[in-house]
């Protein structure tokens, strides 16, 4: 098992008013496991804690109470580089996840300049080969930001993830805000970099489309809490709950839309 999360809880505090004061419970005792090479899909609606869980994850927030062990080692209570390499994240939100200011190369550098004491020549020569398993040619090492498709830049941001070699990656709606045919891409070089690497993912989405492309298992979030858990994708029409039922016939009913809206601009 690489990656145990175990009763999490986690909340916010509130104001009413100056004088009332509360607390937003945001998880409720989230429990699950991630193994080896495996994609796990965390599907749920806007607001469900699912983004908040991810931080949690990766380190960048602590839990209330609950603990999430990385091979074994309780990350909320090291502060060692070897176990914050093994993981990394790709958010949604490729343009502000990047320094604007920055060229590829830079923004490639990042990670490498953390965790590794690379020569300038090593740290170019590795940044070639990155933006290369990301299907980028190395033409773009100094270009910026805005200089880039959508599409390229979350790229670059996906060969930013892979620079420590990490063990598992956060993907937060990493794919939500690209055209659907981009989509498809990204989603086609995720699945090949999985096996290539042996990278483990936890796909965060509220797209069942999504998840069904390139998952293993799916866990289905409400308010802070895991409602149900499919073992195997084939058991996806399966689901028992309502919620998960209600998002099923969604992402159905989109896939038809999306269908006759392709059939149509063909014709």
């Amino acid at each position: 098992m690489l990656l145990e999360v175990k009763d999490i809880y986690k909340s916010y505090k509130k104001s009413f008013n100056i004088i009332k004061k509360g607390k937003n419970e945001i998880l409720k005792g989230v429990s699950f496991n991630l193994k080896e090479g495996e994609c796990l899909g965390i599907i749920g609606e806007s607001g469900s804690g699912k983004s908040t869980l991810g931080r949690l994850i990766i380190g960048v927030e602590k839990a209330d109470s609950g603990s999430i062990h990385l091979d074994g080692i309780d990350i909320s209570k090291t502060n060692s580089s070897s176990i914050k390499k093994k993981s990394s994240v790709v958010f949604q939100d490729y343009s502000s996840s990047v320094n604007p200011r920055f060229k590829v190369i830079d923004i490639l550098s990042e990670p490498m300049k953390t965790f590794e004491k690379l020569t300038k020549k090593d740290r170019i020569k590795k940044a070639i080969n990155l933006l290369d398993k990301v299907g980028l040619s190395e033409e773009y090492l100094y270009r910026y930001p805005h200089e880039l498709s959508g599409g390229q830049l979350q790229r670059v941001c996906i060969a930013r993830a892979i620079a420590t070699n990490p063990e598992f990656i956060v993907l937060d709606e990493a794919i939500s805000s690209l055209d659907v045919s981009i989509q498809v891409q990204v989603l086609d070089l995720l699945i090949n970099l999985k096996e290539q690497m042996g990278i483990s993912y936890i796909f965060i989405t509220h797209d069942l489309t999504a998840i069904t492309y390139i998952c293993d298992r799916v866990l289905f979030f409400k308010e802070g809490v895991v409602i149900e858990e499919v073992n195997t994708m084939n058991d996806l029409k399966n689901v028992k709950e309502e919620y998960s039922r209600t998002l099923l016939h969604a992402a159905m009913m989109m896939n038809e839309e999306e269908e006759i809206y392709e059939i149509q601009r063909i014709s």
